[in-house]
Order: C-alpha cells, then sequence, then structure tokens
C-alpha cells in the first residue's frame, strides 16, 4: 500500500471527521472507502457508456416507435 497526500478543505474534513466518529472508524477508513466508491462508480459508469457508444454504432438502437410503445405501457405520452 502506498500513501498520498490530499488538500481537503476544512468543511470537507470536518463533514468527514463527524461521519467517522458516527461510526466509530478512523478518518483514513471514511476517506479510503468514500475514494472506493467513487471509482468503482466511476469505472462502472465509463464502461456503460462506452458499451452504449458501441452499440449505437452497431445500429442496436429503439426506434421512435419502440420508445412511444415501451413508455405507453405505462401509461406516458411521449409524443
Amino acid at each position: 500500500m502506498k500513501a498520498t497526500t490530499v488538500q481537503i478543505e476544512d468543511n470537507m474534513l470536518e463533514r468527514i471527521d463527524s461521519l467517522a466518529q458516527t461510526m466509530s472508524r478512523p478518518r483514513s477508513w471514511v476517506i479510503k472507502e468514500a475514494i472506493s466508491r467513487f471509482v468503482e462508480y466511476e469505472e462502472w459508469f465509463v464502461k456503460e457508456v462506452k458499451d452504449g457508444l458501441q452499440e449505437v454504432e452497431q445500429g442496436k438502437i429503439a426506434t421512435a416507435g419502440e420508445i412511444v410503445d415501451a413508455f405507453g405501457k405505462w401509461g406516458v405520452d411521449v409524443r
């Protein structure tokens, strides 16, 4: 494991410390957990966007009529 330095605004650090105290966890645990969740989400999001763009390039997209029909099943008028 490597260490790094990050500047965090005072207000955010106070929020982190408050959360850490409430959770009975050290500040470092809260920060590592936050970074881990952020990176996991962003990796998922980037993959989904790339997959979506690939589907568009392959022509795998819904037509306007298919969209109207799909939303119509829920009683939503999208016209």
